[in-house]
């Protein structure tokens, strides 16, 4: 069997639950987790290197919960027979997990109650992306890939809009003089509400709506001799890992996304917290909300155009090599001008955001490009994943570092701006690598068996 081309209308419903995702998780890091960790751990300055640590500490332990399950989920889920689909029942098994963290994050009173509706939420999400990101793979033949790349970084980014619009206005009262305790709990329970229902419409949509091919018991390859299922399930696990990184570009493509992605996970761990010790701006949330949605306007407008850009051209890598250079250039202006930011907000925000909107759409295409077989794209793409969890580990590792190294010499500020530094310096590492992709693109369309 063949895979047809998509109309307008089933790249949206592909799609659409990038949106609610995103529209959940994209304000956790730079807005709600910081604010929640500020009612949680009193300090007479936000930012503190208490408050640091605890949120270095959650990342790390999230990221390394991400490393190892997208690549297991994957496997199991190129592996599922059935005539519900190989990604539907992970999606429904995860999304589950996902909203039944809502009540304990809504209710968390304690670091306890939170930590524990941060895991569960965690869980289910890293179960249910590994099957629905297979989906483009699986449904969208290779002259589409720029467009349809498109679609993942427009709805992507919708939701980002979506997401960090509705924390910044929720945690508006939220202040370097008034944490306003009790309002901040109940609008974080607002959010996280909000979002879990839009993760729960998305789900309807993907479930009911996007036609799935099952894969066939008799499609499976079974040996000859079959002592039990786990350990030929583990042999071929093993194998199917170390099968990726005998691709030149897989593993270039790899390792060029985990330096773009270590620079991002230092500049938005800590973007919050910058604005509060290195700028002194009192509204600290609501700034961090203005960049994004700044940056998150440039990319709505870079977002779409570039995957079809790609597409006519082509091309992607010097496509995302321009996109990160963007990215590069906002991040170095945090170290060079921390004195008179304000005057650079604008067009800051409006530069990165053209280059992440850009980069958001093309990467994607570009990943999925690389992947050794299609036919295990679900597993692949699981180790591709690496790139965005590695990069989550040791970024607040050494972000944490610097600002307690820069702290015991008493000036945390310039530990915020040497982390900034640190970031630029990755994005452009990112962007120099990523040109030795070698790309080579036909049209013809893709068989699934």
């Amino acid at each position: 069997m063949k895979i047809s081309r998509l109309s307008t209308r089933e790249h949206l419903t592909l799609n659409v639950l990038w949106f609610a995702l995103n529209a959940q998780s994209a304000a956790l890091l730079p807005l709600v987790i910081p604010a929640q960790i500020a009612l949680f751990i009193s300090s007479p300055q936000v930012g503190s290197t208490q408050q640091v640590a605890f949120l270095s500490w959650l990342t790390i332990a999230a990221a390394a919960i991400s490393l190892f399950m997208p690549p297991l989920v994957g496997t199991l889920s190129d592996k599922t027979v059935g005539g519900f689909g190989r990604r539907r029942p992970y999606i429904m098994i995860g999304g589950l997990l996902l909203l039944t963290s809502t009540p304990l994050l809504v209710s968390a009173s304690n670091i306890i109650l939170f930590v524990l509706g941060l895991l569960l939420l965690l869980v289910g999400k890293n179960i249910l992306t590994p099957a629905y990101q297979s989906l483009v793979p699986d449904r969208v033949p290779e002259d589409q890939r720029g467009i349809a790349s498109g679609y993942v970084g427009g709805m992507t980014l919708l939701g980002n809009v979506v997401g960090l619009g509705l924390a910044a206005w929720l945690l508006s009262g939220m202040t370097l003089h008034s944490t306003g305790v009790g309002l901040i709990r109940v609008n974080i329970g607002i959010y996280y509400l909000v979002t879990a229902f839009l993760v729960l419409i998305g789900l309807l949509i993907t479930v009911f709506t996007v036609r799935e091919h099952p894969l066939l018991a008799r499609q499976l390859e079974k040996p000859a001799k079959q002592k039990s299922f786990l350990p030929a399930f583990v042999r071929c696990f093993v194998t199917d890992c170390v099968h990726p990184w005998r691709s030149h570009n897989f593993t270039v493509v790899f390792l060029s996304r985990a330096a773009l992605m270590l620079g991002l996970t230092l500049f938005m761990t800590y973007i919050e917290y910058y604005f509060a010790r290195v700028q002194h701006a009192v509204n600290f949330v609501q700034v961090t909300g203005i960049i994004a949605m700044l940056a998150l306007g440039g990319a709505v407008v870079s977002g779409v155009v570039s995957g079809i850009v790609s597409d006519r051209i082509k091309r992607r890598a010097p496509v995302v090599c321009f996109a990160t250079l963007c990215m590069c250039a906002a991040a170095l202006a945090f170290v060079v001008f921390p004195d008179n930011l304000a005057a650079w907000i604008w067009p800051l925000g409006i530069v990165f955001g053209l280059g992440y909107g850009a980069y958001t759409s093309v990467d994607w295409a570009l990943s999925i490009d690389a992947l050794p077989s299609l036919e295990k794209a679900s597993k692949d793409l699981g180790l591709w994943n690496a790139s965005t969890t590695l990069p989550a580990i040791l970024a607040p590792l050494l972000g944490s570092l610097i600002i307690n190294i820069t702290a015991g010499f008493g000036s945390v500020a310039f530990g915020y701006r040497l982390v900034f530094g640190a970031a630029a310096f990755f994005l452009l590492v990112a962007a120099i690598g990523v040109l030795f992709v070698r790309e080579h693109y036909k049209k013809c369309d893709v068989a699934l068996t």
